[in-house]
């Protein structure tokens, strides 16, 4: 079930809300080259929270905001939204590159955060060459270079950018089109920042763990690992021995294997569970 969301500009970010009368809130952080409109269906499923969701630096309606560098600059907008917006009782859900700046945010946010919940991000991934800061930029700027290019449709888009993610799954293909169509702008052009796109990527990839952000914070930190990386043949992104190494970074995080991929995770009922259940 996915929901239309009111938008509106806060602390000069393009921000969605869903469910506002909600007195518990979730502050939701996309990934890579997501939008606010990738929790549709989250919101959707948890429809006792206020769901608040900005579209990050340098993608969609906050395409041209201007920010710091890096997560670091992506954390304090997002807390200058909270601020802004007045937010307490704060459930922090980051998707990606979402998860690796959710730490920053809780640590911004203080004791105004319940809980966060990580999907397939925030931990620091195996070590590998195509982790290296060269290669991942120079995979982020092939991606960019794709990001380019002018789309006849949303479909058109969806087909090339995550349609083999969702292959086997029609149910999902109506709530990825709705992604693809608030992404693009109205030449059929992706609106992301490319240049901000790399820099990120680098950063969450090959920069310092942000985990520690919160080590010395008493709230809960789940993470929902998906069974596999970009589709259903991939292998996962947060490997068995990425997350052992996450435990040693924070003891007290609780990881789960969900049978989904990158993409389809954001759908599945298990994180919106996460999201609703108590911290322990």
């Amino acid at each position: 079930m996915t929901e239309h969301a009111a938008r509106r500009v806060v602390a000069g970010l393009s921000c969605a809300e869903w469910h506002p009368g909600a007195t518990a809130t979730v502050l939701a952080l996309h990934g890579l080259t997501g939008t606010s409109q990738v929790w549709a269906a989250l919101a959707g499923a948890v429809p006792c929270y206020r769901v608040v969701a900005p579209d990050l630096p340098g993608r969609g309606g906050s395409l041209h905001t201007s920010a710091g560098a890096g997560l670091a600059g992506h954390a304090a907008a997002v807390v200058a939204l909270a601020d802004d917006l007045g937010l307490s009782d704060v459930t922090l859900v980051g998707h990606s590159m979402g998860a690796f700046l959710a730490p920053l945010v809780a640590a911004g946010l203080g004791e105004r955060v319940r809980k966060v919940v990580l999907a397939d991000g925030g931990v620091p991934p195996d070590p590998s060459l195509l982790l290296s800061r060269p290669v991942v930029r120079a995979i982020f700027t092939v991606q960019g270079l794709l990001l380019r290019r002018r789309w006849r449709s949303a479909e058109a888009f969806l087909a090339v950018a995550e349609g083999k993610a969702v292959r086997g799954r029609p149910e999902l293909r109506p709530v990825v089109r709705g992604w693809a169509a608030y992404l693009l702008d109205g030449n059929g052009r992706a609106r992301v920042d490319r240049r901000r796109l790399v820099a990120d990527a680098v950063d969450s990839l090959t920069g310092a763990a942000t985990l520690p952000a919160v080590r010395d914070m008493s709230v809960p930190v789940r993470l929902l690992a998906a069974s596999h990386g970009a589709h259903d043949g991939a292998v996962p992104f947060l490997s068995d021995a990425a997350l052992a190494g996450a435990a040693a970074l924070l003891p007290r995080l609780i990881s789960e294997r969900v049978e989904a991929n990158h993409v389809t995770l954001l759908a599945d009922p298990r994180l919106a569970a996460a999201v609703r259940s108590d911290p322990v």
